[in-house]
């Protein structure tokens, strides 16, 4: 007898403790979209990269240039063997240089974006935890990643979307 009580315990068990457990669900992206200064900030963030690749397509533009000039001079002779590897050697520090600038530019690029976004991500999760305490919700889970794949696979459907009440906790003001 005392088997069964504790075989009929242990499977009872883990439905008393998740009755007790509330999670919601959110969708980040959709929160962040109808933040209206989201807009403002890809604004930001496209003026940049175009600043940014535009420093990068004229250097490169001036490599191709000096790169189409040498190899003319090469070619109709107007170069000796040193002049050539000198030559050679100037233009692949260039392109060295231009890697590096790349790799710069890439990381400048996700710094802005960091910079720009963490403001509005910061109140998103301040929004989030507000509307979290205000419905007793004690988890809440990204209703999806940024590649679209599901984090959770299986959701009832009495899991709680927050989603909306975070939209309108954060375009109330």
């Amino acid at each position: 007898m005392k088997k069964i009580l504790i075989t009929a315990l242990l499977f009872t068990l883990p439905v008393v403790a998740s009755a007790q457990l509330k999670v919601g669900i959110m969708s980040p992206d959709e929160v962040l979209d109808a933040m209206p200064e989201t807009a403002q900030v890809q604004q930001q963030l496209e003026e940049y990269i175009q600043q940014r690749q535009a420093t990068f397509e004229n250097r490169y533009q001036q490599w191709i240039e000096e790169l189409t000039e040498y190899s003319e001079r090469a070619e109709a002779g107007e170069l000796s063997e040193d002049q050539q590897r000198r030559e050679e050697e100037r233009l692949s520090e260039m392109e060295e240089e231009l890697n590096s600038l790349q790799n710069r530019i890439q990381q400048q690029i996700q710094q802005r974006q960091n910079e720009l976004f963490s403001p509005l991500l910061e109140r998103v999760e301040n929004a989030m935890a507000e509307v979290s305490e205000e419905l007793g919700i004690d988890f809440v889970i990204n209703k999806e990643s940024s590649t679209g794949d599901p984090i959770v696979y299986y959701s009832s459907a009495r899991a709680s979307d927050i989603t909306q009440n975070v939209i309108e906790k954060l375009t109330q003001n």
